[in-house]
């Protein structure tokens, strides 16, 4: 006797579900990272207005800031810039409109700035911040700043870096921004 040929069973091939969480699964994760996140609010919160140290910051910075506010609604930012650094946060609105965004300024020695007067411009952080885009330099990093000899502008305090320029200075000023190059 031969052998009879049998027909091989054709499998047919199922297509293969992505591996997809069940919708339970996302909801019980989903509400579990909100209660997680509920319950870090309320610690922060709760370390807020209890904590010694960070009450300042609701009595003493929000409240002053909103009592400005509503002292003088019709100031500008700018303005109210003013109100609460002085004089010196104006002389960097001078700068911030007499230079372009892509400059970078080398700044007078720290030194210098404490005789003329100036305190919150002596710390990189401040005035990085209310320069930006604009990078800035002190005159006291120039042997280790990568941006030194980038710089386009000098701010001159009481006649520092006139002698940077390579032109003449008509009416020189106490307080001048000054392209090191025209």
């Amino acid at each position: 006797m031969k052998p009879e040929k049998t027909k091989k069973k054709e499998s047919v091939v199922k297509p293969q579900k992505k591996d997809e969480p069940s919708k339970g699964l996302t909801f019980i994760s989903g509400l579990f990272f909100n209660l997680i996140g509920g319950v870090i609010a309320c610690l922060a919160i709760y370390i807020l207005f209890t904590v010694k140290g960070y009450d300042w910051l609701y009595n003493t910075m929000l409240k002053n800031n909103f009592e400005t506010i509503e002292k003088y609604p019709d100031l500008s930012v700018a303005e109210r810039y003013e109100l609460k650094w002085g004089g010196e946060i104006g002389y960097i609105n001078k700068v911030k409109k007499q230079t372009p965004d892509s400059a970078i300024i080398i700044i007078p020695p720290r030194k210098l700035l404490t005789q003329a007067g100036f305190k919150s411009t002596q710390e990189l952080p401040w005035l990085t911040y209310f320069l930006y885009p604009r990078k800035v330099v002190y005159e006291d990093d120039k042997d280790s700043s990568a941006i030194y000899k980038q710089a386009n502008y000098i701010l001159s305090v009481n006649g520092f870096g006139f002698d940077r320029v390579n032109y003449r200075i008509d009416k020189p000023e106490a307080f001048m921004i000054l392209p090191l190059k025209k």
